[in-house]
């Protein structure tokens, strides 16, 4: 992913999710065996459950971090539907990972519910 293109995703997904800690709707794509990677804000004492759901033609893992780079919470089985739930101790900016383990690109749709 280009420089531009990555700094305006994670405006965007910081932008919406800073709105509320529960808003997250966002549609991208990983390159193969690529990461990307965005910045959330996410509400002391609000639960949140983030789905990564792919197009089926790759493995994804998803990884949560907060602000510290301690790992919050992942989904690192073998297919491209992702799901993590926490509820940050904290309110500040987390760092949201998505990996893909395929030789080719996967386009996904990441939201929370």
């Amino acid at each position: 992913m280009s420089k531009v293109k990555m700094i305006l995703s994670m405006l965007a997904l910081t932008i919406i999710a800073g709105a509320a800690s529960a808003s997250v709707n966002y549609v991208d794509s990983v390159d193969a065996y690529d990461t990307e990677r965005y910045t959330a804000t996410f509400r002391a004492g609000e639960a949140v459950t983030l789905v990564v759901a792919g197009d089926g033609d790759t493995d994804l893992d998803l990884y949560i971090y907060d602000e510290n780079g301690n790992l919050i919470a992942s989904d690192t089985d073998y297919t491209d539907f992702c799901v993590t739930s926490w509820c940050p101790r904290w309110t500040g900016q987390f760092t949201i990972v998505v990996e893909n383990h395929g030789s080719v690109y996967n386009r996904f749709h990441m939201y929370t519910r």
